[in-house]
């Protein structure tokens, strides 16, 4: 594709535990400190020594950019991803996006879980004729996609991405490629989940969580004494545009999208990370050879489980110099609902990251050594590594 046209960011939108908006996850990573709050257990579904903070949006205030009309029909996934996208295309200072040159790609790890568990016990406890429709239209993962084209005019191509935690990047890349080859001029590309108490549930039962021990349930990524991730729930929505098309409307370019590059672990299980961290290394090295020399930071996609951390950490001593610093945002936003997208775009103006609270004894096994203080990145390299074995890298740079 040596006439692809460049593809830019001019466009961003965000929430989380921490808060609505790119300045409140700088504030958020500048701190150190993530937001959590006491997870509902009243339901039955968790261990009973098990894991009791999330990060949750339940206290945003969405009404500005969400009617209570458009609101009332959706689910929390979708909630969130329309107000990520509608922060977004006024970040862009776009006018308009209807029309089939518009594309989107929206990752989600779990889906809209609020709604499928209601219809799920309407089922169970009353029969299928009991079942809601109003639930049915929005239980399914690819529900926020669906809603963001249906709420914007979106008609071009529409695709929902389920790798877990390399679900945002292959979002970004499949936003690119979008562009790259035609198929749209533009693209709301991201991710979003929901953590409800069941879903919290089963991700503590599976040991995934930070425990109640070491002070605190946080997330220490790359820390001797990681125990887990801490879960939480949001939405990160891109602009992406054709870069002769950006600036012939005078946009504001906040980056340029490099390539994404896509592998697969296959040593992994289903719901665990796996060994192949020499190979994954290898592909890394071979597919972005001269930009892994150039890099300004590495954005690590490192939350604080012990294997995947470790396979984290494998690719990124082989595949990246020594010198470039690496931080680890999760730490503070969360696992889930893309917000390492946000952090890159923070990290190539020059945004603080303090040391996140609690990693303070880096894993001399690891050998990585998490930076703080203020980025001055010209580029930037997102790494993910997934539970079951998906894998993938972006690269970004200033404009």
């Amino acid at each position: 594709m040596s006439n692809a046209p460049d593809v830019v960011i001019t466009g961003i939108g965000c929430l989380g535990g921490h808060g609505i908006g790119l300045d409140a996850l700088a504030q958020a990573l500048a701190s150190g400190a993530p937001t959590q709050r006491v997870v509902d257990r009243a339901a039955g579904y968790h261990r009973r020594h098990g894991a009791t903070v999330r990060g949750s949006c339940a206290e945003l205030d969405l009404s500005p950019w969400l009617s209570p009309q458009a609101a009332r029909r959706m689910s929390d996934l979708s909630q969130f991803a329309v107000t990520a996208a509608r922060l977004a295309i006024a970040d862009a200072g776009l006018p308009d996006v209807r029309g089939e040159r518009t594309s989107v790609a929206i990752a989600t790890a779990f889906g809209p879980g609020g709604f499928t568990e209601q219809l799920a016990r309407q089922i169970l406890e009353k029969g299928g004729k009991a079942a809601s429709p109003f639930l049915f239209t929005d239980c399914v993962a690819n529900a926020a996609a669906g809603q963001i084209g249906i709420e914007y005019g979106a008609k071009g191509p529409n695709t929902t991405i389920c790798q877990r935690e390399a679900g945002p990047l292959l979002a970004l890349g499949q936003g690119v490629d979008d562009i790259r080859t035609g198929r749209a001029d533009r693209c709301l590309c991201g991710a979003v989940d929901e953590m409800k108490p069941l879903v919290h549930a089963l991700l503590d039962r599976f040991r995934a969580l930070a425990r109640p021990s070491h002070g605190g349930e946080l997330a220490r990524p790359f820390d001797r004494r990681r125990d887990g991730m801490f879960a939480g729930e949001g939405a990160t929505v891109l602009v992406l545009e054709r870069e002769d098309l950006a600036r012939a409307r005078g946009a504001r370019i906040l980056a340029r999208c490099g390539p994404t590059v896509r592998a697969f672990d296959p040593t992994a299980s289903r719901a665990g990370f796996g060994r192949g961290g020499a190979a994954l290394a290898a592909t890394l090295r071979t597919r972005l050879a001269g930009p892994l020399q150039e890099l300004g930071a590495v954005i690590s996609g490192a939350s604080g489980t012990r294997t995947g951390d470790a396979l984290e950490a494998a690719v990124l001593r082989a595949a990246v110099p020594a010198s470039v610093p690496i931080v680890a945002p999760k730490a503070v936003h969360g696992e889930y609902g893309g917000g390492t997208l946000a952090a890159a775009l923070l990290a190539l103006r020059g945004a603080e990251f303090a040391l996140p609270v609690g990693c303070t004894e880096p894993d001399p096994a690891l050998g990585i050594t998490l930076a703080r203080g203020h980025l001055h990145a010209s580029s930037v390299l997102l790494s993910a590594m997934s539970a079951g074995g998906a894998a993938a890298w972006s690269i970004l740079h200033q404009p």
